[in-house]
């Protein structure tokens, strides 16, 4: 048993001396340490009781460098004060937080915020952090821990609170003409201006096959009845789509790890298309052999014009890691059947291996507008048949990029 908790028994026996032995001192001293020792045991018992160590951040996603307020509230609402405590808040360790000093963590990619002080009874304690980070990602806040204990410090205690909140960092965006694109067509002209797209989903009528329909034109039902092939008609869509493939890959194998800074480089170009398309009015979507966190599939997100499409890409954008998640051509094969005829898709990678360079030949020769933008000169040097190779730079100024 720790003597700390053999107070109240000491001062049990001391109290029962004292009255056997008339010793009135003895008595009073066994009482006290007896009241102490119950005293400061019930009040750790009940030290966190309507105790709250709230958290709030202004913005849960932000830029590279962006500044994001954290605020830090710690509440007792009960008589019995907190007669000193320590919080501490875990953060992921690519969060920067001005004017401080973090402390380290034993986990893996964590840091903490700490702060230590007082609180008295129905009181509230309030801090306001500016958070930042210089890289992408997806950002850990959180757990969070307080300790404090009793009056005499005999019984500390700890509480823990393991919600945990992310802050999700877009990746740097650039201007097409710091990429090496022209800003008005940077993937080559569109025929006849704005040209009108078919719309797989609304069919006009049939017509006799001509060399060089793809099969799922072909409409199986009227050909058994006519007992020759006839192709659908589909009506016009003024929608213009843009589909980027990504390829997370850096080298040829998984084991030989990663290129950090090409991995970089591919997500900034990706990103950067993203918002040229967004505000050119494309529907735009983007496959990539990448995951969400806790997720075992290649992300997903089919070209769209919605409101917060641009959102949800520069997210899927932030969270992508150098493990790969599948087989980016068969993603592709199996997405090939979904894309409207006359899509312009965008291929970004440093490597591009036969698969992936057969995948995007196929594409082009069903009538895809396709494009391979380059990030390294191996994959610059990649030749496939009806697929412009454009090489983007090396040269990316933080500066100059947006916003």
């Amino acid at each position: 048993m720790p003597f700390r908790d053999s107070w109240p028994i000491v001062g049990g026996l001391l109290f029962i001396v004292g009255v056997g032995a008339e010793l009135p001192l003895v008595a009073l001293v066994g009482l006290g340490v007896m009241v102490l020792g119950v005293g400061s045991r019930w009040w750790a018992d009940h030290l966190f009781d309507r105790v709250t160590l709230r958290r709030r951040l202004s913005e849960n996603r932000a830029f590279i460098d962006e500044p994001v307020m954290l605020e830090v509230e710690l509440e007792n609402r009960k008589v019995l004060p907190l007669p000193w405590f320590e919080w501490r808040i875990a953060l992921g360790e690519r969060l920067h937080v001005a004017g401080e000093v973090l402390a380290a963590s034993a986990a893996h990619g964590l840091h903490y915020l700490v702060r230590r002080g007082s609180v008295g009874w129905y009181s509230v304690e309030r801090w306001a952090f500016q958070l930042s980070s210089p890289q992408r990602g997806y950002h850990p806040i959180g757990p969070a821990s307080i300790r404090s204990s009793d009056i005499l410090g005999a019984w500390p205690s700890r509480f823990e609170d393991d919600k945990i909140d992310h802050l999700i960092i877009y990746p740097r965006g650039y201007r097409l003409q710091e990429l090496g694109l022209p800003a008005e067509r940077p993937f080559g002209d569109v025929r006849g201006g704005d040209r009108l797209f078919e719309d797989p989903l609304r069919i006009a009528g049939l017509r006799e096959y001509r060399p060089g329909d793809p099969l799922r034109r072909i409409d199986w039902k009227a050909t058994a009845r006519a007992g020759e092939l006839r192709s659908r008609v589909y009506e016009p869509s003024a929608t213009r789509q843009l589909y980027m493939f990504l390829n997370v890959d850096t080298l040829e194998h998984p084991w030989e790890g990663y290129l950090s800074d090409e991995l970089e480089r591919l997500v900034s170009v990706t990103a950067s298309v993203a918002i040229w398309a967004a505000g050119a009015r494309y529907a735009v979507g983007l496959l990539a052999n990448g995951a969400f966190p806790a997720a075992d599939r290649p992300i997903r997100l089919p070209p769209s014009r919605a409101r917060d499409q641009l959102a949800r890409l520069l997210e899927a954008l932030a969270v992508i890691q150098p493990l790969t998640m599948g087989d980016l051509p068969g993603a592709i094969r199996r997405e090939a059947g979904r894309l409207t005829v006359g899509s312009t898709i965008v291929a970004i990678a440093a490597l591009v291996p036969q698969a992936l360079a057969e995948a995007l030949e196929r594409l082009a020769g069903e009538g895809h507008r396709v494009r391979l933008l380059a990030t390294t000169d191996r994959a610059a040097a990649t030749q496939i048949p009806g697929v412009p190779v454009l090489r983007i730079g090396r040269a990316f100024e933080p500066t100059e990029a947006f916003p």
